[in-house]
């Protein structure tokens, strides 16, 4: 029986200081200057331990004086088995942040308009050298629509050009990454326990700094009717962390944390919101969205692909196999010879052994030409990343009913269907076995391989284009007349049913793609169908 406990305590400590000066001069020259200040703290502190012996699981304390500190739990052979009867343990994390701000607007009759904004930021989790950044953003603006020459324009209410560049940095979450740390040796050392190298030193280690450019076009037209905001950015994060390998010598750690990749994101945004009927009967407000981005691996540590990123491809592709139909006989299997000149099948396969395994396989391709299947040979087929994506709402009111709908949307998503596949032992297939498809003789355009082999998953045939649309809500409301409500002593009254995740419709082989995170293009069926939930509501203002 055994017996623990543990008591933590956290706390975060914060200060900020403002002060803001506001002029304007003629009602034309708009100035407005902001200094700050902010200190915060953070620390956790933990104390804890366990005893074995106890008399029953369910007291929830520990006598020392009734037990030793060391037993023998001798296993069924009898060999000795010695472990302590009790542990004690508390530790103590902090880590601080200090910051200067400043910010300078001006705008010259709400027409021109620019923002200048510096921050200095210091931290404990970074090396003695490397714990303060600096963190300057400036942004533009030009209300174009308020110049005479676009006096022409008589549909255009609101025109306005966008324009940013700004910097950022991102703080750990490990306060002590940089620092190093000690570990404790799990057995005995001499005797008695002992310490040893946990993480490697990094004095080094500094911010994971981004930049971004922004640029935006903004317009409202045809008395506000329709408006239009369409932006385009471009983020680049550069010295993100990765433990990179040290050399291998007597070291007590392999490896280092250090700033040594670079990640980019560029994508373009377009947000669209119409009023389609606003007078009459019925009102119909409408807005969609639709967005696009380009992630990209940029740089690593050694200038070269590493670890499963590739330099100018995006962080999550798919590597495929690439395939050209199936093995119907032996006679189809490539013939190759090896270095002392003996004749195998292609895999390796010696000449004199049968092969009848293969035949019903697929017919794999050796881009690299060494005559064998692996990794080597797979090539890039496309991100599970959306080409775009987005979505669409709807506000519909008549009378004292409203209607409101909102569409979720993505297209050009490469997924891979791994449902029908046994991806490894003791992994089920997650669809009815009666209704898949396995080659059974020459000449099937079968889609998995013969009964009894096993079938590769990452195939350039499994690749699937993926779009999709979901109803992700649909909400009827209907509000009690006004002088009905008042006579019942309420200012207002509200009954609705709302409905989620009604229906989908997408061309995906499998399930509905929105369970599939983003970032993974495999399904492998292990993620839970989306509920479809009903809520029936009432609110009453008094």
């Amino acid at each position: 029986n055994k017996s623990e406990g543990d008591i933590i305590r956290s706390i975060a400590m914060s200060n900020e200081e403002l002060l803001r000066y506001r002029l304007s001069l003629n009602n034309q020259h708009n100035i407005e200057v902001l200094l700050g200040f902010n200190v915060e703290r953070n620390q956790t502190y933990t104390l804890g331990g366990w005893g074995k012996g106890g008399a029953s699981d369910d007291v929830y304390y520990y006598d020392p004086d009734l037990t030793v500190d060391v037993k023998d739990y001798q296993t069924l052979v009898g060999a000795a088995d010695w472990r302590a009867t009790r542990s004690y343990h508390s530790s103590f994390t902090e880590k601080s942040m200090v910051s200067y701000f400043g910010r300078l607007s001006y705008n010259w009759k709400q027409r021109y308009l620019m923002e200048f904004t510096i921050r200095r930021d210091g931290s404990s989790t970074f090396g003695e050298d490397n714990k303060w950044a600096n963190f300057p953003s400036i942004g533009l603006g030009w209300a174009f629509s308020q110049e005479k020459f676009m006096r022409w324009a008589h549909w255009l209410d609101w025109g306005k050009l966008r324009a940013s560049y700004g910097t950022s940095g991102q703080v750990f979450n490990d306060p002590y990454l940089a620092h190093g740390l000690m570990r404790v040796i799990k057995g005995p050392f001499q005797g008695k326990s002992g310490v040893t190298s946990g993480t490697a030193i990094s004095p080094d280690l500094t911010w994971e700094k981004s930049e971004q450019y922004d640029i935006g076009l903004d317009l409202d037209m045809f008395n506000y009717r329709l408006k239009v905001k369409l932006d385009y950015y471009y983020k680049l994060t550069s010295s993100l962390i990765y433990r990179v390998p040290l050399p291998r010598t007597i070291l007590l750690v392999n490896n280092r944390t250090e700033n040594a990749m670079d990640v980019s994101n560029e994508g373009i945004e377009l947000e669209v919101e119409a009023d389609i009927l606003r007078e009459g009967p019925v009102l119909w407000r409408m807005k969609f969205n639709a967005s696009r981005n380009w992630n990209r691996f940029e740089k690593s540590y050694t200038n070269k692909d590493t670890g499963g990123l590739i330099v100018g491809r995006p962080l999550y592709g798919i590597y495929v196999y690439a395939t050209e139909g199936f093995y119907n006989s032996e006679d189809e299997v490539p013939v190759v010879y090896d270095l002392m000149g003996n004749k195998k099948y292609f895999g390796g396969i010696s000449y004199e052994s049968p092969i009848s395994g293969l035949v019903g396989t697929y017919k794999i391709k050796d881009l690299n030409g060494d005559n064998m299947i692996n990794g080597s040979d797979m090539y890039y087929a496309g991100t599970p990343q959306p080409k775009m994506h987005g979505g669409w709402v709807n506000e519909i009111i008549w009378k004292n009913f409203d209607l409101n709908l909102l569409f979720n949307y993505e297209l050009g998503r490469k997924m891979i269907n791994a449902r029908e596949y046994t991806v490894a032992l003791g992994q089920p297939k997650f669809v009815d076995i009666a209704n898949l498809s396995y080659w059974e003789k020459p000449g099937d355009h079968a889609k998995l391989s013969r009964r009894g082999t096993s079938t590769e998953v990452l195939m350039d045939r499994n690749v699937e284009n993926v779009h999709a649309i979901s109803l992700k809500q649909i909400t009827l409301g209907y509000n009690l007349p006004k002088n009905l409500a008042k006579k019942v002593k309420l200012n207002g009254a509200r009954v609705f049913m709302t409905v989620e995740n009604l229906f989908y419709l997408s061309n995906y082989s499998g399930a509905n793609p929105e369970v599939i995170d983003v970032y993974k293009g495999i399904d492998y069926g292990a993620e839970y169908p989306l509920p479809r939930k009903m809520t029936v509501g009432l609110t009453l203002n008094f």
